[in-house]
């Protein structure tokens, strides 16, 4: 319960890893453990333990194949809350030479290759079973594992890596795109078919991914065609889940109204920036209007979506959400204008979110979310 808080407020563990010393259990199925003390092979159990562990493989799977698995994710992630808290305390506010600079760039991106290639043989270690009979017997959930830690490694990581205007190093904001679509991808394709439901765990994993795709493509100005059509393509997807999940969260419905206005903003000046790079985004027709009466939708790159949508069914607004979009049935061209002007005044400006604010934006234990910042605390509230 420890760990599991202090990754949800991001915050140190209040038990040290150190001071930790229990051992793991055996891998073995309750008949196993029986045999075993009948053969009388074994002196202890430690002893049948240590051979069990030695002849592991992915085939190999027990009843708690899969609590091991979760236990050793754990340690992987109270480990990078560790590296990078203590990476915090010594950095400080002060203000750094180029040497100590460097010095903080090199230790921040060996701990991520580190952490990242633990990752990777923790996920190649995961059990393998032919006929999965839950979810966690799954490969598309240790899939979805794998692509929130290495999120949060990276978000931290472009937390605390030396930054020139403000801006992270490029091949961090690639990797972090990478991981945010990736971690997109996956849970709404296991959303889609009803393998994971709505949690407050897995909204924070999604609100928090869509919102690093979001600040990604905000500040790479030369990203290819196909990289922001993947981009936005997860933007909608993710906003869509996040609107189905907030059905059975409904104090979360002004995070999800927050998530439509920025994608519609970030992706809105993405567009008059490379208008050539989402091209695909202005094949919807103009003055056309949804034949049921529905209101019309932003596209990501502040279009509007009139009950066409080339990529995919549309997202229909609700009438009990904020009205952060406009009225379908309006002029297309009259609402962009309005829209604009909205922007223009910063009623949905990006500059609300410091740096800190941004990436530590996260889902609290008791049906509310942490927000860092008494000015964006007070734009939530006027939603």
């Amino acid at each position: 319960m420890d760990r599991y808080t202090s990754v949800m407020l991001d915050r140190p563990p209040a038990i040290s890893d150190k001071d930790i010393g229990v051992r793991f259990p055996a891998d073995a199925d309750d008949e196993e453990l029986d045999l075993a003390g009948e053969s009388g092979v074994f002196a202890d159990l430690d002893s049948f333990y240590r051979l069990s562990t030695a002849q592991l493989a992915s085939t190999h799977t027990t009843e708690t194949s899969v609590f091991l698995l979760c236990l050793r994710l754990r340690k992987i992630t109270s480990k990078i809350h560790t590296k990078f808290q203590q990476k915090t305390k010594e950095s400080g506010q002060q203000v750094m030479s180029q040497m100590e600079l460097a010095t903080a760039s090199g230790t921040i991106y060996m701990n991520l290759d580190e952490l990242l290639n633990e990752l990777e043989g923790w996920r190649n270690s995961a059990p393998i079973f032919p006929n999965p009979k839950c979810l966690f017997e799954r490969q598309e959930w240790y899939d979805l594992l794998l692509m929130r830690e290495r999120l949060l490694i990276i978000r931290k990581a472009i937390d605390l890596v030396p930054k020139q205007n403000n801006v992270p190093p490029r091949d961090l904001l690639n990797l972090c795109l990478e991981y945010s679509v990736g971690t997109i991808t996956t849970f709404c394709a296991m959303f889609d078919q009803g393998l994971v439901t709505y949690t407050r765990s897995y909204f924070q994993t999604l609100f928090t991914a869509g919102l690093s795709v979001m600040f990604c493509v905000s500040v790479v100005e030369d990203l290819d065609y196909h990289t922001i059509k993947n981009a936005s393509e997860a933007v909608k997807k993710g906003e869509k889940t996040l609107k189905l999940m907030v059905e059975g969260l409904p104090d979360a419905v002004h995070y999800v109204a927050l998530y439509e206005a920025l994608r519609a903003d970030i992706l809105r000046k993405t567009k008059n920036q490379r208008p050539d790079a989402v091209h695909s985004e202005q094949n919807i027709p103009l003055g056309i209007t949804n034949e049921g009466g529905g209101s019309g939708q932003f596209q990501l790159d502040g279009s509007i979506n009139s009950g066409i949508d080339v990529h995919g069914p549309a997202m229909q607004h609700d009438s009990s959400w904020p009205i952060l979009t406009p009225d379908g049935t309006a002029n297309e061209t009259h609402s962009i204008q309005m829209h604009d002007t909205a922007m223009e005044n910063q009623l949905l400006s990006w500059d609300i979110f410091g740096d800190n604010i941004f990436w530590s934006m996260e889902a609290g234990m008791l049906g509310e979310y942490v927000y860092g910042s008494s000015v964006a605390g007070q734009f939530l509230n006027d939603l």
